[in-house]
């Protein structure tokens, strides 16, 4: 069964003897041997994927490997949504790889049992840096920097005008290089020192949100 949530979150379930077990999905293309299928792929909080039959995450990573699935179909391949239409795809682009879309999959799974996502860890990592800076907390960072699927992580502070450069920032530290989004750049003490201020601003502008939200209307 499925419903759609009042702010437009898929979510599903199945039943496991008698148990209800939450789920969510998205779209991904599967090879029927003439066409790509645009299809549904649903996964469970238990870790098990439906797409085209119940299989187990490795199994789903195996089906990518093998190219029974894509998210990027080739050039002049034929294309099939059920009976709604067929087409042939003629230069096709996509903005999501098979390790961003996995990425997104296993961020599924940690939502629906109520654990953090991988963006949510990296923010608990940089408070732990700001408070305790460390190499060893700079690593830790990094780490969960490098964990949130690449073309989510412009979203992952929600702040349209940085996207995630502080992060990248802190990740790399002082005198390091690192790649922003295909532009190699070295952090500077000043660069460092400023997106430090910027987490700190971060800070004070969500205590403040917090507490207005708390405040009684007048």
């Amino acid at each position: 069964m499925t419903y759609a949530s009042r702010m437009g979150e898929r979510r599903t379930w199945r039943d496991v003897d008698g148990e209800r077990v939450e789920g969510t999905w998205r779209h991904v293309f599967v090879s029927d041997g003439q066409a790509w299928c645009l299809v549904d792929l649903f996964v469970y909080a238990d870790g098990m994927v439906d797409c085209w039959g119940l299989m187990t995450f490795d199994e789903l990573t195996q089906r990518f490997a093998s190219g029974r699935m894509t998210t990027s179909p080739p050039q002049g391949a034929r294309g099939s949504a059920d009976v709604l239409m067929e087409w042939t795809f003629d230069e096709p682009q996509s903005w999501l790889s098979t390790e961003g879309l996995l990425g997104e999959l296993r961020d599924a799974i940690e939502e629906l049992n109520g654990r953090p996502t991988s963006t949510q860890r990296c923010l608990a990592a940089v408070e732990v840096f700001r408070r305790n800076q460390t190499e060893d907390n700079r690593a830790v960072l990094r780490a969960a920097y490098q964990a949130i699927p690449e073309h989510l992580r412009i979203r992952a502070l929600e702040d349209a005008d940085t996207r995630d450069w502080p992060l990248a920032v802190l990740a790399a530290g002082p005198g390091n290089r690192f790649e922003f989004h295909g532009v190699e750049r070295v952090v500077t003490e000043e660069m460092h020192a400023a997106e430090l201020r910027y987490f700190d601003e971060r800070e004070e502008w969500l205590n403040r949100s917090r507490r207005d939200e708390r405040s009684p209307a007048r």
